[in-house]
């Protein structure tokens, strides 16, 4: 079976026989992507004759096919003709590519998705020259109005009275009217396309063009008949990962009759508006994310009587895997956590906000943190990918007797410090949560006497680094620990955010900081 893999703008074919294909970045894959977001055994491809099928192996940044996402769960997928995959924004078809640009006999023209690597004529390469510092503007300007005045350039670039750009609101949903240009300045006509158009842009990723419109034996709409178009344009908004709409361009200027340098030259537009698109969705659904991951963490701490509580949590993305919580259990003890996810973006931030949500149900129905930590592994080791587990400490407070029993699952070790100033580290009871699938944690006890300091972080205040080759490790947040172990709280969790910002520098962070401090008060 034959694919192409697009990547970077460049296309290249890949020849499969009859069998099994490992697809990742490692050396021993049959499609080798150096991709560092594709992982090293991202998936694996069955050819079967004519059939393919793909098994996503658990991969960081997911397989989708055809703008969906496969589960490891699902096991082996059949890849359709016609189907697109996209393996962490790396793009796999089936089958070579379309024929150049020919009159069909029905009076059609059909392109495949304009790629600049396959060759250009001299007219073409001259035209999107000429517009590229437009385009460029475009693209990278303000959101505001960008449909119309995506809508607006392509009337500049070619002789047009219309154009309209239709989009729907995420895979499977209806095409909707987002953006217009009309050359009298009034309301567009509403587009009636024929089914079989949008078919071929949306499902086939071609690029359609109507010479003559109303001699065209393709069966366009009766309203473009109507409206006596004479040429007109249907080219695909296609982000790289999925057609997401339709950019449709259309004149009734006699003796204007579109080209295919013109098809081309809209298709090398709408691509990269369609790109824009994508990215300002991601922006939008990444400040959602935002909202709801700030949202799962505690709005405010409990008052624990004897004692003080102060957590913080500062991440380097709009989205990160740390987490914190601290909650009341029974009115007699307090559950406190602190976990960090492996990884960064979107995937770290799904399996935080999972682990949050289980930390809170979990602390309600089970009643020891070995149980907790067991029933949160159990789930995440089931859902995650390979590459993605949770090292965390868990930890409950009796107040009462300054007890503290915890579990250390591969977590950064906890510090107590002393009310004389001795340092304690609490190391690891147990490996990190979903790592390895049969692991069991030690339950272990620590009791925090009167001026005693608990202070538990992630990885993001030691690992600090410039450059990846200096860290900051943990001395700076000891010092600040033994020589303010009576400042407030909240001064010393400032001293040793600041302390992390002074070491990095101009250098930004690469990690999420996350730091809970708890103080018995002195007797």
């Amino acid at each position: 079976m034959d694919l192409i893999l697009e990547q970077d703008s460049v296309s290249r074919p890949i020849h499969l026989d009859d069998g099994l294909h490992l697809v990742g970045r490692a050396a021993d894959a049959s499609v080798r992507i150096p991709n560092p977001a594709v992982s090293a055994h991202h998936a694996r491809l069955r050819v079967e004759k004519d059939k393919l099928f793909i098994t996503d192996l658990g991969s960081l940044n997911g397989t989708l096919l055809n703008g969906v996402p496969l589960q490891k769960s699902q096991g082996e997928v059949e890849v359709p003709p016609g189907a697109v995959l996209s393996l962490a924004g790396v793009i796999l078809t089936r089958g070579t590519r379309p024929s150049p640009p020919c009159e069909s006999t029905d009076g059609l023209t059909v392109q495949s998705v304009y790629q600049p690597q396959a060759g250009s004529d001299r007219v073409e390469c001259r035209h999107i020259m000429e517009s590229l510092s437009g385009l460029f503007e475009l693209i990278t300007g303000r959101e505001h109005l960008l449909e119309d005045r995506a809508c607006s350039f392509v009337a500049g670039i070619v002789p047009a009275d219309r154009v309209v750009m239709l989009e729907d609101s995420g895979e499977g949903t209806s095409l909707e009217k987002v953006g217009s240009w009309t050359s009298s300045g009034e309301l567009t006509e509403e587009i009636m396309l024929s089914r079989t158009i949008i078919d071929r842009v949306m499902h086939g990723r071609t690029s359609v063009l109507l010479k003559n419109v109303q001699d065209d034996g393709f069966g366009p709409s009766e309203s473009m008949l109507l409206l006596h178009l004479i040429s007109a344009m249907a080219v695909p908004l296609f982000d790289n990962q999925r057609v997401r709409g339709i950019l449709y361009v259309d004149t009734t200027r006699p003796g204007t009759t579109y080209s295919e340098d013109d098809l081309q030259v809209v298709t090398a537009t709408a691509n990269a508006v369609a790109v824009r698109l994508r990215n300002r969705t991601m922006e939008h659904e990444l400040s959602t994310a935002a909202r709801i991951q700030h949202a799962l963490l505690p709005s405010e701490l409990p008052q624990v009587s004897g004692f003080q509580l102060q957590a913080r949590l500062d991440m380097c993305r709009a989205v990160g895997g740390d987490l914190y919580h601290a909650l009341d259990r029974n009115r007699a003890t307090v559950l406190l956590a602190v976990g960090d996810v492996a990884g960064k973006g979107i995937p770290a931030a799904l399996a935080m906000s999972a682990g949050m949500l289980m930390i809170s149900t979990l602390a309600e129905i089970s009643s020891s943190t070995d149980a907790i930590v067991n029933l949160i592994h159990r789930q995440l080791w089931e859902n995650l990918s390979t590459e993605q587990f949770l090292t965390l400490f868990l930890a409950e407070l009796d107040p009462a007797t300054g007890s503290v029993t915890y579990i250390n699952a591969g977590h950064e070790p906890p510090l107590v410090v002393r009310a004389a100033g001795g340092i304690e580290k609490l190391g690891p009871t147990g490996p990190p949560v979903a790592l390895l699938p049969d692991s069991m944690w030690i339950m272990e006890q620590v009791t925090l006497e009167p001026g005693d300091l608990l202070a538990a972080f992630t990885d993001g205040i030691p690992e600090a680094t410039t450059e990846g080759d200096r860290f900051m490790g943990q001395e700076p947040l000891v010092d600040i620990l033994q020589s303010g172990r009576t400042e407030p709280l909240e001064k010393l969790s400032d001293a040793a955010f600041a302390a992390v910002r002074s070491f990095l520098g101009d250098n930004p962070p690469s990690d999420d900081v996350t730091l809970m401090l708890l103080r018995r008060n002195e007797a």
